[in-house]
């Protein structure tokens, strides 16, 4: 039998969201609670929020309670205010912990963002499970737990009702992501928070909408469809492209039949990168964040897979361009080189800008080549800051979006509230517009430039579009006038959506190996040897096929390991050994993390005749060490039979 180990309490928060008092983890006694570590500038955190919005709705009338941990890593998201921002944003209505010193996040020994732990009534530690999680294994694991808890006596009777700040702001705009213009005067801006888009005249006189505000995806007449945080917008004549975040879909309208339909996405969210050319609407996406047109090449920014792609619009294929779906920054061929969220896409001749947000820096490709370079930014996923001045470390924090112009790349430094810009030659950054008393932004979200020189912004947290001056030096509001009142609501979703009640908890992790005291790797090359050790009284089969699906969960910027799965037949015997190459990247001591995922076949050791499939999941902390490390570090993972 496993030890049953206690949940820490909740005291450490600094402050708390959504709720009228802080409820301590002796108050959610007889409830299943499941804690949400996240960050609001992290894409895979996003992707958890439906899942468990979902979670909650299913379960509404259950002892069930979730809570978000905000544990922030940009300087900017450890702001309250900015915090319960985003969670209006995102329909965040459950309490959420202000987490900005991490010592919560240090007491759950939580590791990398999204991290679930699940807590039994009785007070006790059911899981840990970091990454996106499966929505059925989710929803099997917590029908299982509250089923256990109700057979012991440990749940309460009714769910905890926790007071929820539930205000709605009526406002013309809401979060609005990204604005687009064209040289007739035509503005056309994501109203992301009112899942809708906006077609202004010059004057910000709305002339079209493009949903009624209710959230989801739907297509068909403008007046009908349904979006869920649209954000990315390219015009071309009467096509209108939109890249809807959270529906992980690419949208066509039609602006004058005013018909709205799919060209690329299904809707559901895509679970692995893109690897080759497809059809795109059978293709599922991360997170499409942002477009450019050229021709009919509608290039994408698809923040949760970390790449950039592209639509044959004549062809309707889909295939990327550049990243290979880890997340770092790396430089070189486009399938070999890393981003990390790209946001924010600006075309300029034959370059494509990236506005690389989890670098916090800005990457450019070269669409003849297809290779990557970066203007700014890095090295690490955790170097950012606010400067200006000759390229350096740390200039930027979280910028989502950039502008190509001919006196150089302009870039809205999100997190920074500013608008920078390059200089013709790249060398330098230079401040273009910091903001009045009167005119500062709060977090800019999207830029785009006028014939005029001026520069239009999606001034994100402060609800309203402004218009800078070519020079930088001055800047209004655009007034949005005659915008009909948005609804509030979802639309219908078909039952065959929502994840089946499975068996079991399989996916959670089988073990949770200890951290290395004063073992790990040296910067450079070298080897990981993974000694697998069959559980008692079995082996592995000889000839069986075994496999291993790993993934960097922690630091992937600093190590890699190559190959990212393998696979092949057991020796037989009570162990098999894995060796992987590793490369690690490093000027100093860090902690990184490995997850592995295992799959074999065992049988009894004695007679052979009962074989068992077996599926464990690893955490394995990893060191790597500026001085004293080792080209080869060795790590047991010991099997273990769920029967």
């Amino acid at each position: 039998m496993r030890e049953h180990i206690h949940a820490p309490d909740l005291a450490g928060a600094t402050a708390w969201l959504n709720v009228d008092r802080p409820p301590s983890i002796r108050d959610l006694r007889g409830q299943l609670v499941i804690l949400d570590f996240w960050t609001y500038c992290c894409i895979n955190c996003m992707h958890v929020l439906p899942v468990l919005r979902d979670l909650e709705e299913r379960h509404r009338d259950d002892p069930l309670v979730v809570i978000g941990v905000h544990s922030a890593k940009f300087d900017a998201e450890k702001d309250a205010e900015r915090i319960l921002q985003a969670m209006q944003r995102y329909g965040v209505w459950h309490p959420v912990a202000v987490d900005s010193e991490m010592r919560l996040w240090s007491q759950y020994v939580v590791r990398s963002w999204p991290t679930l732990v699940i807590v039994r009534p009785d007070g006790t530690l059911a899981a840990v499970a970091p990454g996106e999680p499966d929505p059925a294994v989710l929803e099997a694991f917590v029908s299982e737990e509250l089923a256990r808890a109700r057979e012991e006596g440990t749940l309460a009777a009714a769910p905890l009702r926790l007071l929820r700040d539930e205000r709605r702001d009526e406002r013309t705009l809401s979060f609005p992501g990204k604005v687009v213009s064209t040289s007739h005067g035509r503005i056309v801006v994501s109203d992301s928070g009112h899942h809708r888009v906006l077609i202004l005249g010059p004057d910000g006189a709305v002339q079209d909408t493009i949903g009624s505000g209710l959230r989801g995806h739907r297509e068909g007449p403008f007046a009908e469809v349904a979006l869920d945080d649209p954000q990315g917008l390219a015009l071309s004549g009467d096509s209108l492209y939109v890249a809807d975040a959270r529906a992980h879909a690419v949208f066509r309208a039609d602006l004058r039949e005013r018909i709205l339909h799919r060209v690329a996405g299904t809707a559901e969210l895509g679970r692995a990168p893109l690897t080759q050319r497809t059809r795109a609407l059978d293709t599922p996406l991360r997170s499409p964040w942002d477009l450019a047109l050229r021709e009919r090449e509608l290039y994408v920014a698809l923040a949760g897979s970390h790449q950039v792609a592209v639509i044959a619009l004549d062809e309707g294929t889909i295939e990327p361009v550049a990243g290979n779906g880890r997340e770092a920054l790396i430089d070189g061929p486009g399938p070999q080189a890393a981003l990390a969220q790209p946001s924010g896409l600006s075309l300029q001749n034959d370059v494509l800008y990236v506005a690389d947000s989890e670098s916090s820096g800005v990457r450019a490709i070269d669409l003849r080549t297809r290779r990557v370079y970066t203007l700014a930014g890095g090295p690490g996923l955790f170097d950012f800051g606010d400067r200006v001045g000759k390229i350096e470390t740390g200039m930027l924090q979280h910028p989502l979006a950039v502008a190509a112009t001919a006196r150089g790349v302009i870039v809205a430094d999100t997190y920074n509230d500013k608008l920078k810009r390059f200089s013709p030659d790249g060398l330098r950054l230079e401040p273009f517009f910091q903001g009045a008393v009167d005119s500062k932004l709060s977090q800019p979200a999207g830029l785009s430039v006028l014939p005029s020189g001026e520069v239009l912004v999606a001034d994100t947290n402060h609800h309203r579009i402004v218009k800078v001056s070519a020079d930088g030096e001055r800047a209004y509001e655009l007034t949005v006038r005659g915008a009909p009142a948005p609804r509030y609501g979802v639309v219908a979703v078909d039952a065959k959506a929502r994840p089946p009640r499975g068996e079991g908890g399989a996916g959670w992790f089988t073990a949770i190996l200890p951290a290395p005291s004063d073992e790990g790797f040296s910067p450079g090359t070298g080897k990981l040897v993974l000694t697998v050790a069959a559980p008692d009284g079995l082996e592995l089969s000889a000839g069986a096929p075994w496999s291993a699906a790993l993934e960097v969960s922690r630091r992937s910027d600093l190590l890699q390991v190559a190959p990212e799965f393998t696979r092949g037949e057991a020796r037989g015997g009570r162990s098999e050994e894995i060796e992987l190459s590793v490369e690690a990247q490093h000027l100093y001591d860090v902690d990184s993390e490995l997850l592995v995922e295992l799959r074999a076949v065992a049988c009894d050791a004695a007679d052979h005749k009962a074989c068992y499939p077996v599926k464990n999941s690893f955490r394995v902390p990893l060191r790597l060490l500026r001085d004293g490390g080792q080209r080869e570090v060795r790590v047991s993972l010991p099997l273990e039979l769920r029967r």
